[in-house]
């Protein structure tokens, strides 16, 4: 039983070093954690702006004019017309891949998050 009461402060200071470890290790996953969800809704917010700027560029192949200052009523030459609609498709392409990629990044980040959040529940649950 001494030996009991003399290993006990020892315990102790061991079990509240070990505490302050862990709460030095949860404030360095949280501040991960939030490093890598500001930097995913960055992401998802270019993601939406490229979105935006497909459709947009989608829906301006029905109404093309390669001349803007040209007035009503003329008509416009042919080869122009399929021109810019070419231009048109490969900018929607563009925009189409760059939405991707930044999904792709999203989804990437994502899983880096899960061995943290797996960590940040592990220490939240030993306490």
């Amino acid at each position: 039983m001494r030996r009991f009461v003399l290993l006990l402060p020892l315990l102790l200071s061991f079990a509240a070093t070990a505490a302050t470890d862990n709460d030095a290790e949860l404030q360095r996953l949280y501040r991960a954690l939030d490093m890598l969800k500001q930097e995913q809704q960055a992401i998802y917010q270019q993601f939406q702006m490229v979105q935006e700027l497909g459709r947009g560029n989608a829906m301006s192949i029905y109404g093309i004019q390669t001349n803007p200052m040209q007035p009503p009523g003329e008509t416009q030459n042919y080869a122009d017309v399929i021109e810019a609609q070419r231009r048109i498709i490969r900018r929607v392409d563009d925009l189409n891949r760059q939405a991707d990629q930044l999904y792709t990044k999203y989804n990437e980040i994502e899983e880096k998050k899960k061995p943290l959040q797996q960590r940040i529940l592990e220490l939240s649950t030993s306490r």
